[in-house]
């Protein structure tokens, strides 16, 4: 499940829809069918702004247009790295950083460009820097001096008209924090509608949008679903297979149990960009959540491929594609690899799990133990944490009063999210309420959740697999995940 997602049903039908005119409108849109995959690695830079850093606005901005105009696989990096692993890079990855602030509403905008086999040989770095100029007229300069190859015309989609708005996108571009994303919505709402021709500022809505699905959907009011779809969508509509866009709505459709219109949409956006990393990890998670475990595993093979060396475990969720495979060891290693980047509580809860899985009570109770501190994050996680620490310490009322609290305030969410809904389901079984544990597995499932593989092998969900009401859930599950395998057979994960 993601890091911490409309009535689907009714969403569903122009959801199709949609994705059917975002299939027609990739016709033709490629200037070249790309021979080989650009790669670049954005180095984290700074932009003033008044005094305020933009820094990952514009970061995130350029790897936009590397991505949109140029299909270009990108990565990004604190900073240079070092001799060791730039020997691991392609040579002929391109290195990019710049350097930027603001003058009133205009933008004074250098970049500098090199190859890691050149830095390795001391070869200087190439500097463009542009005069002071309205910000649009600087991202223009930028991609006209730029080393790659330009394959998609859709600039102008990329970039606010109005310079003033031009910073307004860059600061809710900078946002990272979902409470924070949350208080931006209004201003970010007013830019998208300001500025109705900028997929940047569409997708950005719907990034915040999505977010506040997420922590408090309440402060985004009513049709809070139905805006962030309608955001998304505007963004592949003006560019037709957005990477980032099509990759965030992507987790949305899988969250409210759309993996076969995310999985559409995703084949619509690697056909036309190949070479995007983030596609991939929303064909992974579409495809684990629907039982298309194979496929996923290609996915996430396809993405190592792509992004090599610089392979980092996803920010956005704990990658179960290796645990439903039943490959504890690859899911212990890439728990392992994103523990060393951040000791979140996802990460915790499922490094608990698996000790827990494997028989290890002593070694899963300090993970849970640390998973449930009151500061810790995402609140979803922190608070099953909380339900596991009294399992393991021997009170399970405790735990099941406090599962239940928290089905309440899920209930209380516009994001289903059946993956989620499964681990409560898990449980519920563990703690010994077999029907509530039924139940848990039964919405998990009309949520969206269909890995009749994890459904039938976890060994937290026995006791609901000896309930009465078990065969006719597990007959539903077979079923649904037999349709999506004739719709998306494995090679459709790497098109």
């Amino acid at each position: 499940m993601t890091a911490a997602h409309p009535n689907p049903i009714r969403a569903r039908v122009w959801i199709i829809l949609a994705v059917s005119i975002l299939g027609f409108g990739t016709l033709g849109v490629a200037l070249t069918r790309p021979s080989k995959v650009d790669r670049v690695l954005i180095l984290a830079s700074a932009l003033d702004s008044h005094g305020q850093d933009l820094g990952p606005g514009m970061e995130a901005l350029i790897a936009d247009h590397l991505e949109v105009l140029a299909g270009a696989t990108v990565t990004h990096a604190a900073a240079l790295p070092a001799a060791a692993d730039l020997q691991r890079l392609p040579p002929g990855t391109w290195l990019l950083r710049f350097q930027g602030r603001r003058e009133g509403d205009l933008l004074s905008l250098a970049v500098e460009w090199n190859t890691a086999s050149r830095v390795l040989s001391g070869q200087p770095w190439t500097a463009e820097a542009a005069p002071v100029q309205e910000p649009a007229r600087s991202m223009d300069a930028f991609i006209r001096r730029w080393p790659l190859t330009l394959r998609h015309r859709y600039q102008r989609e990329l970039v606010p008209r109005s310079p003033a708005r031009f910073w307004s996108l860059l600061e809710a571009m900078s946002i990272r924090d979902d409470h924070e994303a949350t208080a931006h919505l209004a201003a970010s709402q007013r830019l998208a509608e300001d500025e109705p021709q900028c997929a940047t500022a569409w997708t950005t809505l719907g990034d915040h949008l999505y977010r506040s699905l997420w922590v408090n959907p309440n402060e985004a009011g009513v049709g809070l679903n139905s805006r962030t779809h309608r955001a998304f969508q505007q963004a592949v509509n003006l560019v037709p297979g957005h990477p980032r866009a099509t990759f965030l709505w992507s987790l949305m459709l899988t969250d409210t149990g759309n993996q076969n219109t995310a999985l559409h949409a995703l084949e619509a956006a690697a056909r036309l960009r190949p070479g995007i990393p983030d596609l991939y990890h929303g064909f992974a998670y579409a495809g684990r959540t629907a039982g298309l475990l194979e496929g996923a595993y290609r996915a996430l093979v396809r993405r190592k491929a792509l992004v090599g060396p610089m392979d980092a475990p996803s920010a956005w969720f704990a990658e179960t594609t290796y645990l439903y495979l039943g490959d504890l060891e690859a899911f212990g290693q890439e728990l392992s690899r994103a523990a060393a980047l951040r000791q979140d509580a996802s990460i915790l809860f499922y490094q608990g799990y698996v000790a827990l899985m494997q028989g290890n009570r002593e070694q899963a109770l300090p993970f849970m133990r640390r998973g449930s501190g009151p500061d810790r994050g995402p609140a979803p996680f922190r608070d099953l944490c909380r339900v596991y620490l009294a399992y393991l310490e021997g009170r399970p009322d405790d735990g099941l009063a406090e599962l239940r609290e928290i089905d309440e305030i899920r209930g209380k969410l516009r994001i289903p999210d059946g993956e989620w809904t499964f681990k409560e389901a898990e449980a519920y079984s563990l703690l010994g309420d077999a029907d509530r544990g039924v139940d848990c597995a039964t919405r998990a499932f009309v949520q969206g959740f269909s890995c009749a593989a994890w459904y039938e092998a976890s060994p937290f969900l026995a006791r609901v697999r000896a309930h009465a009401r078990w065969p006719m859930l597990r007959r539903n599950i077979r079923e649904r995940q037999a349709v999506m395998e004739g719709s998306f057979p494995p090679a459709a994960f790497t098109p």
